[in-house]
């Protein structure tokens, strides 16, 4: 130790013994903080005069001074060696059991709690060895007082939580030999910890002593010769286990549940030991959801028969059907009879509500008969009269409601004959697209023709629902109102409405829930809560439901919501000016009709303007003070905007007002992102208009334009939105040095640094230069340039290069003598492009290729929007660059590429040599070229495919060598021609093109051929599904394994395609897939595998009626086939192959995409078994497996939780993993791949475990962030904390 520390830690030492109990204090807070630093050493000496003093110092005169030296110890104990942990636990292990001084005693048991919880798991036999025999022997000694029992028990439960699976056979059978009989020990605090201990215990005991254990319990319960107390303590302890060692105790399910059922029917008048027992069953039913499934008919027996068990109620067992009986005159009769302060059958109520609960949660496969038997009950339930109960019943009806959304099938598609014009600023969406689906004008009733059966039932009972949920609703207890009106709001967002015959029972519940009394201002914060509550759900309830059935209702719905605007809470303020947007929506809705596009504006009643003025004064006035919250202030904002948005015109007299405030708005730093984003959505509403209007709009080009240079990305993307349709409706308006000015400001954001960004931008820069061709010089110096360096990245593709295409098709109509400039700087870098050391003709590589294709591409956007003649002469010039021997392989891979998407879109015919000038390049050296040749070939066929396509059909006749590149040519055009006119079609040609293709499909092909017939025939096959289809279907059960393959694959290309016009000659031929899960040729069962889950992803709805027998057969295609795996010598060394890793792979990444399109027909627990599997098995599958159990994290968390500690061992495994010395860098970095994935996914799963239910896991997230990943874990943990934070945010500003 250094001679520094020696000095420091002998002058602590030296306080620490010091009189005033400030020097101890203080001397024990310094030595707690410097032993917490990683480079404080202690040498022996030291060490025992440190431990000495701070076990000294538990026995100080002064409180604070004891706390502190057992916080003090955690730190020492990471320090020290093993011989002074000894010292300290044996000092403890006195003071522990000492009857002279009970604080001591107390102090005691904390200090070992501390060393047990911070000592390093390394030393876990250290603890183990000299701590257990001492606890044991304290607990067996008779006299002992049973304070002594509870500490020791306690710290005892913390020694095999933390370090059970280093305990000895031997201590496990002392530890069962002495706690065991506590049980039946007179008290019950000694009792419960034992129980707790046994919990601890049987997670490591092996199965002899596991087995006697369980053994006992039975036994005793058998007997029957324990009663009262001692009895729920053994029925407790059956729960308790089935938390801590799920599997092992599922053998002895039909033993407990026959002796649970007796007890609960023979309890007589013991509601205590009822109670217990139904929440035995509770936690049999969570953690073996599997092995408890042959008793689920008798659980929701007795479920349903406790439900109503009320022994203080007369006539308690018949449930009263007249619902015209008032609530009032029930609740007067059971007052009568219930007033009774020793009654505990509500204990029993609850337990059973909280069982069915459990089974809703766990078995989403029994929806229906839930929904036919359990619902019902609740329902009759709803007037409970013991409120915690009642509570209980409407939260269990809620997690029903949420299982019947998450596995109910499909909800029921709203109509899309009109489309509302939907004021949404969520941000949510690339384009500020306002229109959404909403309601026809034939029928207020959603279809249910898709519905699936849980949802139809849910909707029959709705009528008796609301009826007796309204009289809840009236009750007078706060919390009831609050989570009754959360049911309903989760009602609707099953149902997407559903309540449209019911709005007038709930219209007065809602306005009396949104008016204070007196005597509710004593509980203000309950009352706060239920009117957000309220609000939440009127907003729902308006966007879900057609506005004309609120029409009635909107004298009395409009005043309360406009009260409350000016509620003295920030929250229910925020609220109320969301259901705002949506009154203002059901008093003006806007349509769009879809076939045609043209617009119905509803006049708005006499009788409701007013509403809309009082809102919009309301509005104006919050936004005018200084002092409102901020979410307030852009819930306000919204607000406006919807009123402008929907009723512009109605209040074309306040225009002035409401544009001024939100250019006001708009240069306030605070509100400034929610004001672009609603003047963007504003601008785009065909109901506003005038000169207010456009004044506006000019102001804010150039106040937007300055936000350009910000740093923040999402203001940066709300104001090219912004720009965006600003400029396209006011761009007249807008000066030509604006437009100048907003281009200078553009420019630095033409880059691919951003892609989110850089499609807007163009797309800006686009309406700029259309809006202002006087820009066009500025356009000229400023943009261009930056366009022609951006052609050069490799990134530029999706949005972003269709918005450059349309930028340079813009550009070319408003200034078309730049053509030539245009073309010139697209096409002059690549054609200056020199391959050192190869001659004219030689064989080289292609340069710059991704560069050429978007060239390409943007040479055709010019091309095609100038003058015939400059069109001509570019063609010419290309040609002559394919011509010339003496051209680069890059020229003329460029100059293919540009005559193909030129003749794509313009008929080439009138160029006599084209095609073979083209077909001689299938003879180049260079690969590139050829692929090229094809690609031309192809899409010039598409200008006048009844010239060319007979030629490409007789040369592939006539030159079987040339079959490869002409098949890609005819991908080409199979691909792309129905984007032409229907007398430009494949026509009669198809029929022999489909010859030609099944004839390359029979014959020994390359894969890589045989997979572009495969496209082919696929994309074909669309051209004329009655026809083409069915002669795919015969050859899936061909003998010969290549036309079975090419054929599937064909499939899958099929159904990629959205449409629905041929699912029905689908359906039999994804049935027939089953069979090739099963085929004997590996690549088939991979293919097929595949194109299942193509259609799992596009068209789910294909593949749902088959799913009970195609998820086993991918449960078993994840399997590990040891008779696939085989030794390959290489040389000296020998290397293992899997042939059967693909088809698993394949098989997992569709197991995943069930996850997304079929959640509510899988056995989730099964389900998990295989990903816990593939947690075993090779790098690729364990990735899948992670992101598996990362997505099941979230919709299915209790199914997770209950393998939590099943996982632990996989995922050591995998963090354990030591890598050879002698293994190469793609090998170290898979691992560290593997690695970081293993920790996002315990990252995820982190927020499910819990000390009592998942103790191995617990335990083990411990060890992990403490241990040799603790840095990479804190990372991997900040970045998911970091994704959800902006998440809320992002969802703050909706």
């Amino acid at each position: 130790m250094p001679a520094t520390n020696a000095y420091m830690v002998a002058n602590l030492l030296d306080k620490m013994n010091n009189e005033d109990r400030d020097f101890r204090y203080m001397a024990l807070n310094d030595l707690m903080n410097e032993l917490q630093k990683p480079s404080f050493l202690l040498d022996s000496q030291v060490e025992t005069k440190v431990v000495y003093s701070v076990v000294k110092l538990m026995n100080d005169k002064n409180g604070e001074v004891q706390n502190l030296a057992v916080k003090c110890l955690g730190p020492l104990v990471k320090q020290i060696q093993d011989n002074q942990i000894i010292e300290i636990i044996d000092c403890l292990c006195r003071f522990a059991v000492q009857k002279d001084n009970e604080e001591l005693r107390g102090i005691a048991s904390v200090g070992l709690k501390t060393v047990v919880i911070e000592v390093s798991p390394s030393k876990g036999d250290l603890i183990i060895n000299t701590f257990t025999p001492k606890a044991l022997q304290l607990l067996n000694t008779l006299g002992v007082t049973y304070e002594m029992q509870i500490d020791s028990l306690d710290v005892l439960a913390e020694v095999i939580a933390r370090f059970g699976s280093q305990i000895h056979a031997t201590h496990q059978a002392q530890l069962k030999t002495v706690v065991v009989p506590l049980l039946a020990h007179s008290r019950a605090a000694v009792r419960k910890r034992a129980v707790n201990v046994m919990g601890h215990y049987v997670v490591n005991a092996n199965d002899v002593y596991f087995k006697e254990f369980v053994g006992y319990l039975l036994t005793r319960l058998n007997e029957k010769t324990a009663t009262g107390e001692k009895l729920r303590t053994l029925v407790q302890c059956c729960g308790v286990l089935s938390r801590y060692s799920t599997s092992r105790l599922a053998e002895y399910l039909p033993q407990l549940m026959a002796i649970l059922e007796v007890y609960i029917s023979e309890a007589d008048n013991d509601d205590e030991l009822r109670e217990i027992c139904l929440q035995t069953i509770e936690s049999f039913v969570v953690r073996c959801p599997r092995r408890i499934t042959p008793y689920t008919e008798n659980i929701l027996t007795l479920g349903l028969e406790y439900l109503k068990y009320d022994p203080n109620v007369i006539g308690g067992e018949e449930e009263e059907e007249d619902e015209a009986m008032e609530e009032e005159e029930e609740f007067d009769d059971i007052i009568d009879d219930s007033d009774d302060d020793d009654d505990m059958s509500w204990k029993v109520r609850r337990s059973a509500i909280k069982l069915l609960a459990a089974v809703i949660e766990t078995r989403s496969d029994i929806l229906e008969q839930l929904y036919k038997t359990v619902a019902p009950a609740l329902i009759q339930r709803f007037k409970e009269r013991e409120e915690s109960v009642r509570n209980d019943v409407l939260q269990t009806f809620i997690v029903l409601l949420r299982q019947t959304n998450m596995y109910g099938g499909d909800p029921s598609p709203l109509a899309t004959e009109k489309t509302s014009y939907q004021f949404d600023i969520t941000g949510n969406e690339s384009t500020m697209d306002g229109f959404r689906h909403s309601f026809t004008e034939t029928s207020s009733q959603p279809a249910v023709s898709d519905e699936g059966n849980a949802r139809r039932l849910l909707r029959q009972l709705v009528p008796k629902l609301s009826y007796v949920l309204t009289q809840q609703l009236s009750s007078k207890s706060t919390q009831t109102r609050q989570i009754g009106f959360h049911l309903l709001r989760e009602l609707v967002d099953v149902l997407r409405g559903g309540l449209e015959d019911h709005v007038a029972l709930f219209v007065p519940v809602i306005v009396s829930s949104l008016t204070s009394t007196i005597s509710e201002h004593q509980q203000i914060a309950l009352t706060s809560n239920l009117k957000i509550e309220v609000l939440v759900f009127l907003r729902q309830f308006l966007k879900t439901h057609p506005p004309q059935v609120f029409y009635p209702h909107l004298h009395e719905l409009c005043p309360v919501i406009i009260r409350s605007l000016t509620d003295k809470f920030y929250k229910v303020t925020s609220e109320s000016f969301l259901v705002c947007v949506e009154i203002v929506k059901v008093i003006r809705p806007l349509y769009r009709k879809a076939d045609t596009g043209e617009w119905e504006i509803v006049d708005v009643r006499e009788e409701n303007k007013a509403y809309l003025s009082e809102i919009f004064d309301t509005t104006l006035s919050v936004l005018s003070t200084n002092d409102a919250d901020q979410e307030v202030k852009e819930r306000s904002i919204m607000c406006l905007g919807a009123l402008m948005a929907q009723a512009g015109d109605v209040l074309a007299s306040r225009q002035k007002e409401a544009w001024t405030m939100m250019l006001d708005r708009l240069r306030n730093e605070v509100t400034r992102l929610i004001s672009l984003r609603t003047l963007g959505i504003v601008s785009q509403s065909v109901v506003v208009e005038g000169s207010e209007m456009e004044r506006c709009a000019v102001e804010a080009v150039d106040e937007i334009g300055l936000l350009l240079r910000k740093n923040n990305r999402m203001i940066r993307i709300a104001s090219l939105e912004c720009l965006n349709v600003l400029v396209k409706r006011f761009g007249q308006s807008v000066s030509s040095s604006s437009c100048d000015t907003l281009l200078v400001e553009l420019r630095p954001m033409v880059s691919d640094a951003d892609l989110h960004l850089l499609p807007l931008t163009l797309m800006t820069i686009e309406s700029i230069i259309t809006a202002s061709p006087s820009s066009g010089q500025r356009m000229k110096d400023s943009i261009v340039p930056s366009l022609f360096q951006l052609i050069r990245s490799p990134l530029l593709q999706g949005s972003a290069l269709s918005s450059l295409l349309s930028l340079f098709g813009a550009l070319v109509k408003v200034r078309p003598e730049e053509y030539y400039s245009l073309v010139n700087g697209l096409v002059d870098p690549l054609l200056n492009v020199h391959t050192s050391g190869v001659s004219a003709g030689g064989v080289a590589a292609v340069a710059n290729k991704h560069a050429a294709a978007t060239v390409a591409q943007c040479v055709t956007a010019l091309t095609v929007n100038t003058s015939d003649e400059n069109r001509q002469k570019t063609i010419h010039s290309f040609q002559s660059y394919i011509e010339s021997t003496t051209t680069n392989d890059s020229i003329k891979y460029l100059s293919l590429l540009t005559l193909g998407e030129i003749g794509r879109r313009i008929d080439l015919s009138y160029l006599e040599n084209i095609h073979h000038q083209i077909l001689n390049l299938f003879s180049a050296q260079s690969e590139e070229v050829k692929f090229a040749a094809a690609f031309a070939l192809g899409n010039i066929s598409l200008g006048n495919i009844n010239r060319y396509l007979p030629m490409i059909i007789g040369q592939m006749k006539e030159y079987p060598k040339r079959c490869y590149l002409l098949l890609h040519a005819l991908k080409e055009i199979i691909t792309r021609y129905d984007q032409h006119s229907k007398n430009n079609s494949l026509g009669d040609a198809s029929n022999e093109i489909w010859d030609i293709l099944l004839e390359s499909s029979e014959s020994e092909q390359e894969e890589g051929t045989r997979t572009v017939v495969a496209e082919c025939l696929g994309k074909l096959a669309l051209t004329d599904p009655p026809k083409f289809l069915p002669q795919l279907e015969k050859r899936l059960s061909s003998s010969s394994s290549h036309i079975r393959a090419t054929v599937v694959t064909a499939i899958k290309y099929a159904v990629v395609d959205p449409s629905r016009a041929y699912d029905a000659l689908l359906r039999p031929i994804l049935s027939q897939f089953l069979t090739l899960l099963q085929d004997m040729d590996l690549n088939v069962c991979r293919l097929a595998l595949l194109a299942i889950n193509s259609a799992v992803h596009r068209k789910p709805y294909l593949i749902r009626s088959v799913l009970d027998k195609l998820i086993p057969l991918l449960y078993e295609a994840t399997v590990i086939r040891e008779e696939l795996i085989h030794m390959v010598e290489m040389g000296p060394f020998k290397h293992k192959v899997d042939d059967g890793l693909e088809i698993r792979k394949a098989a997992y990444e569709c197991m995943y995409t069930l996850l997304s399109t079929c959640l509510d027909k899988i056995d989730i627990h099964g389900f998990l078994d295989r990903v816990r599997a593939g947690l075993d098995d090779q790098h690729e599958i364990k990735m899948l497996a992670y992101l598996m159990l990362a997505r099941l994290s979230k919709i299915a968390n209790r199914a997770v939780t209950q393998k939590l500690d099943d996982l632990v061992i996989p995922f050591k495994s995998t963090l354990d993993f030591k890598m050879r010395s002698n293994a190469v860098k793609q090998e170290v970095e898979k691992n560290q791949e593997l690695v970081r994935a293993a920790l996002r996914c315990i990252v995820a799963l982190s927020v499910l475990a819990d000390e009592d239910t998942t103790p191995k896991f617990v335990n083990f997230i411990k060890e992990v962030s403490t241990g040799v990943l603790a840095r990479d874990y804190k990372i991997t943990l900040s970045e998911a904390e970091n994704r959800e934070n902006k998440a809320v945010e992002y969802m703050d500003l909706s």
